[in-house]
């Protein structure tokens, strides 16, 4: 779990991991030390957030929510994976309705490595 840099085909990616994290407040601590990090950042970003075994509650979400806006022009693009059911749903029908054109959801972090690098 946490916040860390990893490097695929030569690209760096910030790898966001809330696998396992059941506790808002861990989730939330994750999710601040990654808005720095992209807030320090100066574009062009490549996230990888993979929640595989989490539970989001509305506080979480809001957050997020929140906090992801004022970080969105520094994406190039947003993987996330351990996505399932109704969450997977929802994200999807967020993405096509909004028109967002840097999240995408994935079932392996492998196919999110992938789509990264491309």
């Amino acid at each position: 779990m946490g916040v860390q840099w990893i490097e695929i085909k030569g690209k760096k990616i910030l790898y966001v991991d809330y696998r396992g994290v059941t506790k808002t407040e861990d989730s939330l601590k994750i999710l601040r030390e990654a808005i720095e990090i992209e807030r320090a950042s100066a574009g062009g970003l490549l996230l990888l957030q993979n929640y595989e075994g989490t539970h989001a509650n509305e506080e979480f979400v809001a957050e997020i929510k929140r906090l992801g806006a004022e970080v969105s022009d520094k994406l190039a693009k947003n993987a996330v994976v351990g996505l399932s059911g109704i969450k997977k749903i929802f994200l999807s029908a967020y993405v096509r309705f909004s028109g967002e054109k840097v999240l995408r959801s994935f079932n392996t972090e492998a196919e999110a490595h992938d789509w990264l690098v491309l």
